[in-house]
Parts: structure tokens; sequence; C-alpha cells
């Protein structure tokens, strides 16, 4: 996954879709509690500098949970945009679908509001032909607390 992830940044880069001045891999960072203290260390997958002062970091998880999806969103703070890199098949049961057949039956599992925000987005994995499907905010392909699905 990893490889795959670096693989499409390098492409986006050399077709001008996002100019890279640098890409850092296990990148080491101090995360802070909400009064301002360092609380812990931790470590992007990829933490990119683009043109312009941008950084994105990213986070590669090949079995996500909702739990470890929230511990990360911590790091979402040290970054402008930050990217979650699942596989395709995880998480179904918080995808957005287009056909509905029994909306009224089934209940809706959402994600909590903090997913919600427009700096964080979600590459998906098609772990079959080893590319990356999907490309998109977080709230756009799983339903999130306040932006559910239509």
């Amino acid at each position: 996954m990893h490889l795959v992830t670096l693989h499409e940044l390098q492409k986006m880069h050399c077709r001008n879709i996002l100019e890279l001045t640098r890409i850092v891999p296990e990148q080491d960072v101090l995360l802070e509690n909400s009064h301002g203290k360092c609380e812990r260390c931790g470590r992007f997958d990829f933490l990119v500098h683009a043109k312009g002062g941008k950084t994105i970091g990213f986070e590669v998880l090949s079995r996500p949970t909702q739990g470890k999806l929230k511990e990360k969103l911590s790091y979402a703070k040290e970054v402008d945009e930050f990217v979650f890199v699942l596989p395709k098949e995880t998480m179904k049961i918080y995808r957005k679908t287009s056909n509905k057949p029994f909306r009224r039956i089934a209940r809706e599992k959402t994600l909590c509001s903090a997913f919600a925000s427009e700096k964080i987005k979600a590459w998906l994995l098609d772990s079959r032909h080893g590319t990356i499907g999907e490309k998109a905010c977080f709230c756009e392909l799983f339903n999130t607390e306040g932006k559910t699905v239509n």
C-alpha cells in the first residue's frame, strides 16, 4: 500500500496535478493536546511538501477501524491537508452508496463530525489492480455526522 501511494504521488507530480517539492517518508511529528502541551510523538507515513508552502500528511492504513481513524485525526492539525489511504473493501458500513433499496430498514452508520472537515481526504486503494481508485473528501465517500447520505 505504501508503494502504491508513493507511485501515485509521483504520477501526480509528473502529470502536473500536484507540484511536489519534497516527499518525506516516515516523518516524525510532536502532537499537542488541547492545552498546547506536547502529548505524544507520532509519525506520518508520508509528509509531502508542495509548491506554495502547502504540506500534506498521508496515513496508510491496511486495516482501518473507526477508533484507529479517530486516533490519527490529531495528525491533521499539523498539516494543511490530511489524506487517509484505505483499502476500498474496508469500512463498507460507513460508505455512501448511490443505490439505497432498503434505506428505511437499514440504519446508517456514521463517523463522528470531526471527519467532515474539508481538509481531511480519503484515497481508496483497489487492491486487486494495485491502483488508487477514488480520491475525494472523506465526507464525500463516507457517512459522517452532519453530512450524511442525501
